[in-house]
């Protein structure tokens, strides 16, 4: 035979944990901690590196290439 329903405290109990459950996922979705007060806005692009860096002539490295044998 298959249980029945729930009745009585048993039905009241998982009905209030249900509704406890919900106001605590509202108040935390309506108010998310951490505050946004020092929060500074990202500065605008300048242009590419090339707008504003000279680019060199050569290596920056000297490389010293082996000969073969």
């Amino acid at each position: 035979m298959a249980d029945s329903a729930p009745t009585g405290r048993a039905k009241w109990f998982w009905i209030i944990i249900i509704l406890l459950l919900l106001v605590v996922l509202v108040v935390w979705l309506w108010k998310p901690s951490g505050s946004t007060d020092g929060v500074v806005a990202a500065p605008e692009p300048t242009g590419q590196s090339t707008d504003w860096a000279v680019e060199p002539d050569g290596p920056s490295v000297p490389v010293t290439v082996p000969t073969a044998l």
